[in-house]
C-alpha cells in the first residue's frame, strides 16, 4: 500500500485539565434526511455509557456498545461512526494499515484511502493519522474520514506489541459533503472510560469507573479533539 506523506500537523503537546462539563456541537437533528438538510443544527448530547463517553447526534441510535467496540448510526442507516480497537497485536503497525484492518473486521469492502495527514496522537499512542476514504457497506458505497492511533511497545530494544484504536466516520457518497463540516468532530468526541480500553477479554460485569479520574480523562480528551478538529479544518482550508 503506497500512500503519500503529507506534513505532520504541529498541534500541542500538552493541555491543562479543566471540569468536564457540557460543549455544544453543530449537529443535525434531521433523523432521516437528504442531501440538503443533514449540515449543522442544534446540539449533540454527550452521553456517558458502559464502556464510553460520546457524543451523540440527534435522531442516532447506540447500535452496539461494548470493550472493544462502539457504533452509532442515523435511523435512516445513511450515516454511522464505528469506534474500534485492539490492544496485544503481535504486528508493527502503521495507523493506515491498523484502520485498514478495523475496517476490513467490521465487514467493509473496497476501502481505498484517498488522502492522509499524520497528526499528534491522543493520550497514550504514539503515532496518529487521518485518512480520506472511501468504501462499501451493506447500505453501498460510503465516503468519509477514518482517524487511526497507535501505540508501538517494545521489550527493550524487541518489538513486543501493537495497541491501537480506529474512528470511522462516514455517509452515503452523495451526501457526505452535507455532514463533513461537523460529523467527523463529533465522532472524535468517543473515549473509552473504562480501567481495561479494548482489551478483548474484560470482566464479564459492566466495569466500575473512578468518577473523577473520568472526568479528566473526558477533559483532556475533548482538548484535544478541538486542537485536532481546529488543525485538520485550518490545513484543509490552506492546502494547494
Amino acid at each position: 500500500m503506497n500512500l503519500p506523506r503529507r506534513k505532520c500537523l504541529q498541534l500541542a503537546a500538552s493541555a491543562a485539565l479543566t471540569a468536564v462539563t457540557p460543549r455544544v456541537l453543530p449537529g443535525s437533528l434531521a433523523a432521516d434526511c437528504n442531501a440538503s438538510d443533514c449540515g449543522a443544527g442544534q446540539a449533540v448530547a454527550f452521553r456517558q455509557g458502559p464502556y464510553f463517553n460520546y457524543a451523540l447526534p440527534a435522531g442516532w441510535e447506540v447500535v452496539e456498545e461494548n470493550n472493544t467496540t462502539l457504533l452509532l448510526r442515523s435511523r435512516d442507516g445513511a450515516a454511522h461512526i464505528s469506534v474500534t480497537g485492539l490492544t496485544g497485536l503481535k504486528q508493527l503497525l502503521t495507523p493506515e494499515v491498523f484502520a485498514y484492518q478495523r475496517m476490513a473486521a467490521l465487514g467493509l469492502t473496497d476501502v481505498r484511502y484517498t488522502g492522509v495527514v499524520y497528526i499528534i496522537p491522543m493520550a497514550d499512542y504514539d503515532s496518529a493519522g487521518v485518512m480520506d476514504v472511501t468504501y462499501t457497506a451493506p447500505t453501498g458505497r460510503m465516503r468519509g474520514l477514518v482517524f487511526s492511533n497507535v501505540a508501538t511497545g517494545y521489550n527493550g530494544q524487541i518489538f513486543n506489541r501493537t495497541d491501537g484504536v480506529v474512528t470511522l466516520v462516514g455517509a452515503k457518497e452523495e451526501m457526505w459533503d452535507s455532514y463533513s463540516d461537523w460529523l467527523p468532530e463529533a465522532a472524535l468526541e468517543a473515549v473509552h472510560t473504562g480501567p481495561d480500553p479494548f482489551d478483548s477479554t474484560p470482566a464479564a460485569s459492566s466495569p466500575s469507573r473512578d468518577v473523577e479520574r473520568t472526568n479528566e480523562i473526558v477533559a483532556a480528551h475533548r482538548a484535544w479533539v478541538k486542537r485536532t478538529w481546529d488543525e485538520l479544518v485550518s490545513y484543509r482550508a490552506n492546502r494547494p
